[in-house]
């Protein structure tokens, strides 16, 4: 049997392949930045000499890191039969999945962070205090810039990850890329095209994505950063300063 290359191409002119796409890169980017953010906060409350931050903090990720992230989305989106209050949010399959995956990719943010902030030579900081700098000027004008710039590398490929992981939302209910696709072959029985072609939406997504991070790194990257010779104004300033 060969392959209907016909409605192949034609998936492609598709709106709910478009609007699947549009929920893909917005479930995906959302659960980056939030895992983001809480994820430092994480490495933050790991590296911290106080117990009772750090214990829950390595607990959270210890649990977060070990669950399938398949269990979790059902088990959130479920959780309203015991809480009912939680209907108002976990009931809308995308938040129910935001939520899910928020939680999970924080643990594994918080390990990429851990990275990126022992990476930072520890006198780099004692140099800070001896400076006058405080803890938060500290973390913001030195040690955050260094950190990111190591981490960057993995948190792009940590976006890449998210971006396909949000296939799994599929048993939520939620209209991305898989279940869109496997909405029409359980009509046409076209499954190897239609498979296909969500394979080649994820390429698309996962490449713009990726050179578009990729280009940030790049120019984040100071050993690629060339000295730049003052203007001859600025060298006025200077000898008359």
């Amino acid at each position: 049997m060969e392959l209907d290359w016909t409605y192949f191409f034609s998936l492609f002119s598709m709106g709910a392949f478009y609007r699947a796409s549009a929920m893909v890169i917005a479930l995906g980017s959302l659960s980056w930045l939030f895992g983001l953010v809480l994820g430092f906060g994480l490495a933050q409350a790991d590296a911290s000499r106080l117990p009772w931050l750090r214990w829950p903090a390595r607990a959270y990720i210890w649990f977060f890191r070990s669950v399938p992230l398949l269990v979790l989305l059902v088990f959130v989106y479920n959780l309203p039969q015991i809480f009912p209050a939680t209907g108002v949010v976990l009931g809308i399959p995308f938040l129910a999945g935001l939520v899910g995956m928020v939680m999970t990719e924080a643990a594994y943010m918080a390990e990429i962070h851990r990275g990126g902030l022992l990476s930072v030579v520890k006198g780099q900081r004692e140099a800070a205090h001896a400076l006058g700098l405080g803890w938060f000027a500290t973390q913001v004008r030195i040690v955050l810039p260094q950190a990111f710039r190591i981490a960057l590398p993995s948190l792009i490929n940590e976006f890449v990850t998210i971006i396909k992981l949000t296939s799994l939302v599929s048993v939520i209910s939620l209209p991305e890329l898989l279940l869109t696709g496997q909405r029409l072959y359980t009509q046409n029985f076209l499954i190897l095209e239609t498979l296909l072609a969500v394979a080649v939406y994820y390429v698309a997504i996962v490449t713009v994505f990726g050179a578009v991070l990729g280009a940030l790194e790049r120019r984040l990257d100071l050993a690629r950063r060339q000295p730049e010779a003052l203007a001859e104004p600025a060298l006025a300033g200077l000898r008359q300063g």
